[in-house]
């Protein structure tokens, strides 16, 4: 699908069922989003915030002109920039945002490893991408938090408790 200067990316993938267990061994493409929705580097920020919300996401792969994955930008980067410089915000692209160490990872990385680019960059979120860098999802904490707030199946009775 696409329109205006972005596009969702679609990638075909088979359900895996996701039990709770060691996450040095999930993977990231059974629970990423997908599809990605990708914009271009040069995509002015109204046009990105424009995005995000007819989507109806919180994270964007931001690509370059073949296609392939740079960036992330977030809901929480264009607020920031709205209120820091709301003149600027229909000439400044996303580009001139997105951090220098994007938060990515390959689709054969454990959801661990993900965990800790989150870390290392700060982020609430990885892009999924593939060995061509083109992205193929998202993951986000809320993606993990998911999973480790399912009720285990070897254990009855387990309930969150507060």
């Amino acid at each position: 699908m696409q329109f205006g200067t972005h596009q969702a990316v679609g990638y075909r993938h088979t359900p895996v069922p996701v039990h709770r267990g060691d996450l040095r061994y999930v993977t990231v493409t059974t629970l990423m989003s997908r599809p990605v929705l990708a914009i271009a580097e040069r995509t002015v920020l109204q046009d990105a915030l424009l995005a995000l919300v007819s989507g109806g996401v919180r994270h964007l792969a931001v690509v370059d002109a073949d296609g392939r994955c740079v960036g992330m930008v977030t809901d929480r980067m264009l607020a920031a920039e709205w209120a820091y410089r709301p003149m600027a915000f229909a000439r400044h692209t996303v580009a001139m945002i997105c951090h220098d160490e994007p938060p990515m990872i390959d689709r054969d990385a454990t959801v661990a490893a993900a965990a800790k680019v989150m870390r290392r960059c700060g982020s609430d979120a990885v892009v999924v991408a593939d060995p061509d860098l083109y992205p193929i999802g998202v993951l986000t904490s809320g993606d993990i938090i998911a999973l480790l707030a399912k009720p285990d199946p070897e254990r009855s009775g387990d309930h969150a408790r507060a």
